[in-house]
């Protein structure tokens, strides 16, 4: 072999070399290859309500199924609110008690006589009433006067007790008072009721009435609906008291214990999709068309050479890119290449994030 054949040969190694480290791809006869790194698509879990931590379930690196319990919280607060809440709305949809209907109505029609008594002034027997007590009043005040004028009489001739004396001028203010008295009443019997008096009892009368009819009518649909609604806000609340696994996974990160207590809306655990793994590799803008949505693809990692897995082109991207990324020369913006994320389809979990992946695009499919 010459000399000049040897270095020919070193420079076309050097070449596909060079296209394998900068592009990660290579064209065999009828399939587009590439390599790249295995990747999972991660969820961070949490409760949109929070609270303290009552059970922690499970532990990192376990596998979890959808729907799986990871996390409970302390609910009795949540279960507190919920009950009372479950009971306004089985109320508003039932309406009201009899026993309630018939308690309302009395108040309305007590409610009804006081505001027309007031209204309407005292009847004409009780001002007779009234006055018949001051009459009977004024007579026993002037006898008892008289007695005490007379009482009065005899003790400045010492014919009768200092205390006779005394006894009979405290009967005498005794009457006087109580004539005051029933003159006062009578007088407030004659007058009536102040209009203030008599708003006041309108008002309450209007608002039993009000209530009863609430009562005998029931509540309004948009009562109901309402009530309904904050039922259904404290179900959502009461489903946040534990955090489940939205999909088969492996718990990845996990760093709550027992006790603890968590904001709202706090990520508590970090899980990779078991069925979401993928790899993405780089294919040249000369070869993309030759790429399409849902084509299948052979992948093969370093942990596991003899086993083959199935793929498909789950994206392509729809931006170009330039491999090596600081371009500097005009020579070097040849190399640019399109993203393909290929997802692997491994029930058995033997393909892990991190993991080196080398990818076959098949042909015709």
């Amino acid at each position: 072999m010459t000399a000049k054949r040897v270095v020919v040969l070193i420079l076309v190694a050097v070449v596909l070399g060079g296209s394998t480290v900068y592009a990660t791809w290579f064209r065999g006869d009828t399939a587009l290859q590439g390599s790249g790194t295995v990747e999972a698509r991660d969820i961070r879990v949490g409760s949109k309500v929070g609270g303290r931590i009552d059970k922690v379930l499970v532990r990192e690196g376990d596998r979890v199924e959808s729907g799986q319990t990871l996390i409970t919280f302390d609910d009795q607060e949540l279960l507190a609110s919920l009950d009372q809440s479950r009971a306004a709305a089985q109320k508003a949809k039932r309406g009201f008690r009899p026993e309630e209907i018939a308690e309302a109505r009395a108040a309305a029609a007590g409610a009804k006589a006081d505001y027309e008594l007031r209204l309407h002034g005292y009847r004409k027997e009780d001002i007779a009433a009234a006055q018949s007590d001051v009459d009977r009043a004024a007579a026993d005040e002037v006898r008892t006067r008289l007695d005490f004028e007379r009482f009065q009489a005899l003790a400045e001739k010492d014919l009768v007790s200092k205390q006779q004396r005394d006894t009979g001028e405290a009967n005498w203010k005794m009457a006087l008072a109580q004539q005051q008295s029933y003159q006062h009443r009578l007088d407030q019997l004659t007058r009536g009721y102040r209009s203030e008096e008599i708003a006041s009892a309108e008002a309450h009368y209007r608002e039993t009435q009000a209530t009863l009819d609430k009562f005998e009518r029931g509540n309004r649909p948009e009562d109901v609906d309402l009530a309904k609604a904050a039922y259904a806000y404290d179900q959502a609340r009461f489903r946040e008291r534990q955090v489940v696994a939205p999909s088969a996974a492996i718990v990845e990160v996990l760093d709550v214990r027992p006790g603890d207590i968590i904001s709202p809306n706090t990520p508590v655990a970090t899980l990779l999709e078991r069925d979401q793994i993928y790899v993405r590799i780089y294919i040249p803008e000369t070869e993309l068309g030759r790429v399409k949505l849902g084509q299948k693809a052979e992948v093969r990692v370093d942990s596991f050479p003899k086993t083959e897995f199935a793929g498909v082109v789950e994206q392509i991207n729809q931006q170009a890119e330039f491999l090596p990324r600081n371009v500097q020369t005009r020579e070097e913006r040849v190399h640019q290449v399109f993203g393909v994320k290929i997802r692997i389809n491994d029930p058995a979990g033997q393909v892990l994030a991190g993991m080196a992946a080398d990818v076959k695009l098949k042909a015709g499919n």
